[in-house]
């Protein structure tokens, strides 16, 4: 290993490895983090009740297959839009609830009543009643920057009320359950007369409410995140973390998903309204045209072990190739290694970033249909980028092409530790035979 190789290791080790670790930790970070994870089925159904009725068919196609599926869509069209509806259009009021959930867990307090409460603050900003009517249009995407605030807001204003023991005081003999629902009413009580009179007060001086607010002071940022120069630092960022033997994605994806999942909804309203789709970048372009094969895209890497020289390359390469697949690559980051391994610096970096501005650019010239649904995660890549673009047969053609060019990215880096690994079995192996002759030699004298 070089001397600057150690030099680097060695600075990553001292300030970005505990920066990176305790940034995993925060509360309010994994909270977010674990709180997308809870909804993430919510979006991944309604996006294949989207694929059900919106077949990848012309409504006037001869293809008998889909005749019978424009048939269906058209009969299931108003079950379909309503559950999607309350689905896939309701995350940022799931999303309120689960992140306040997961936040209120991590300082160990009741969760539950923390949910209620910001999922009742939530719709108090976001939801006003006109005539009667409900506006809805904030419990899709739009309004996810306000339901991260609300959930974050509401779990720390009870915490600061139990600080200040501002609770309500019951005699011993009430039972425990009706004691602890009614430590509630305080912070309910502090919601009504703290941030529902400021929305009233800001709806009534701008004509607008807080979701949209927060929205038109974030579009900047919510731009900035669809372009090739933030996904390419956020590229570099997250695969230099797993570099050091961080899962980057599980750091760093939180802090982005906000922004993703909200260009996803926006694609999907233009879509509904027949506009053109105003972005690119979403969760799953990242799963299914950047990451394809896991982080690093190290399925192109698995393809090349299998057929190594190296007795332990080769095995490592069968264990990963089925997982990498379902976008598990841990089995070959970590069994290979790639961590601090300054051969597989660059091609685990370079081949993810080739990928997003090759997929970037091919989109960007509305070569493929944007993304503006999504699949899990862990759906092979070509499968997953045919179904989140509906039904383009061009997007899996790209993700294929994608994992060839990756395959011809690591071969250099993939053959110069292949020779390293020889050399080293070789070694082991005259080791094993000398031994094994000096003890024969040492039976025959005797």
């Amino acid at each position: 290993m070089s001397t600057f190789s150690q030099k680097m290791i060695h600075y990553m080790d001292k300030y970005v490895t505990p920066t990176a670790l305790r940034l995993e930790k925060q509360p309010h970070i994994s909270a977010i983090r674990d709180g997308f994870i809870v909804v993430l089925p919510f979006l991944i159904v309604g996006s294949f009740i989207m694929i059900l009725l919106i077949p990848p068919f012309e409504q006037n196609t001869t293809n008998s297959f889909g005749i019978a599926w424009w048939r269906f869509a058209t009969w299931a069209s108003d079950y379909g839009w309503t559950f999607f509806q309350m689905s896939f259009n309701a995350i940022s009021l799931f999303t309120s609830a689960s992140i306040a959930y997961n936040l209120a867990k991590a300082y160990k307090r009741e969760p539950l009543p923390a949910a209620f409460l910001s999922v009742m603050t939530f719709l108090l900003i976001a939801a006003p009643v006109k005539d009667g009517v409900m506006d809805i249009k904030f419990f899709g995407g739009i309004g996810l920057f306000s339901a991260i605030f609300v959930a974050i807001y509401t779990v720390e204003v009870t915490r600061l009320l139990e600080y200040l023991n501002l609770r309500i005081r019951l005699p011993k003999e009430v039972p425990s359950a009706v004691a602890e629902s009614l430590n509630i009413v305080i912070p309910i009580l502090t919601m009504l007369i703290t941030i529902f009179p400021l929305s009233i007060y800001i709806e009534h001086l701008t004509g607008v409410t807080i979701p949209q607010l927060i929205m038109d002071y974030m579009a900047p940022l919510i731009k900035v995140s669809d372009s090739l120069g933030a996904i390419m630092l956020f590229v570099f960022a997250t695969h230099l973390l797993w570099f050091l033997g961080i899962n980057g994605s599980l750091v760093l994806m939180q802090l982005w998903t906000p922004f993703l999942l909200q260009n996803m909804a926006a694609n999907l309203a233009a879509l509904q309204a027949g506009e053109a789709l105003p972005f690119i970048v979403t969760n799953s372009f990242w799963d299914f045209y950047v990451v394809h094969g896991a982080s690093g895209g190290v399925i192109a890497l698995a393809f090349l072990l299998v057929r190594s020289r190296s007795a332990h390359l080769r095995s490592i390469g069968k264990i990963g190739l089925v997982p990498s697949f379902f976008s598990i690559g841990e089995p070959i980051v970590y069994g290979v290694p790639m961590v601090v391994n300054p051969l597989f610096f660059i091609p685990l970096i370079f081949a993810p970033m080739a990928n997003a501005v090759i997929a970037y650019l091919i989109l960007d010239f509305d070569l493929i249909h944007r993304v503006y649904l999504m699949a899990p995660w862990t759906t092979p890549a070509p499968i997953g980028a045919y179904l989140v673009s509906g039904g383009d047969i061009w997007a899996p053609i790209l993700s294929i092409g994608l994992i060839i060019l990756d395959i011809f990215i690591y071969y250099p880096f993939f053959k110069a530790y292949e020779r390293e690994c020889v050399k080293k079995e070789q070694a082991k192996d005259r080791g094993l035979e000398l031994q094994q002759e000096t003890v024969l030699a040492k039976e025959l004298a005797k």
